[in-house]
């Protein structure tokens, strides 16, 4: 045979699933280990003060790359 037919076929898509599902469930661990650890040791008597603070460091933390409060509001 002159022209040898290509294997169509490829793991490529099967792949990329898979490394997006391993990426999603690490962030989900990471933000359950993070919720836990705030509940236990931020404010843990005062629940209304530890979400208000955790809302204004948040809030600062996606305001210090940038510096643009326009964007976040």
């Amino acid at each position: 045979m002159i022209f040898k037919k290509k294997n169509t076929f490829s793991l490529k898509p099967t792949k990329t699933f898979l490394s997006t599902l391993m990426v999603a469930v690490a962030v989900v661990f990471v933000w359950r280990g993070v919720w836990n650890l705030l509940d236990e040791y931020l404010l843990p008597d005062h629940w209304v003060m530890s979400n208000v603070l955790s809302i204004i460091v948040g809030i600062l933390i996606l305001y210090l790359p940038d510096k643009d409060i326009k964007e976040l509001i």
